[in-house]
């Protein structure tokens, strides 16, 4: 079962670009570490994916992902 995780965080500066901060909670469900890789996909709605190690960003099947 899924569990929906609904919370409010800031944007940041971080260099020239824009960054936000994971819920505690969302990074120990899906057992994310520093360092890992997350792919970001976005069509109306911001999908964050953890990346098997050695894949690459243009692996990613966006038609499965609904």
């Amino acid at each position: 079962m899924r569990s929906i995780i609904a919370t409010t965080r800031k944007v940041i500066r971080q260099g020239n670009s824009l960054a936000t901060t994971l819920p505690v909670s969302f990074t120990r469900a899906h057992r994310i570490k520093v360092g890992d890789d997350l792919s970001i996909v976005t069509e109306h709605i911001l999908k964050v994916i953890l990346m098997p190690e050695g894949r690459e960003d243009e692996d990613i099947d966006t038609k499965r992902i609904k």
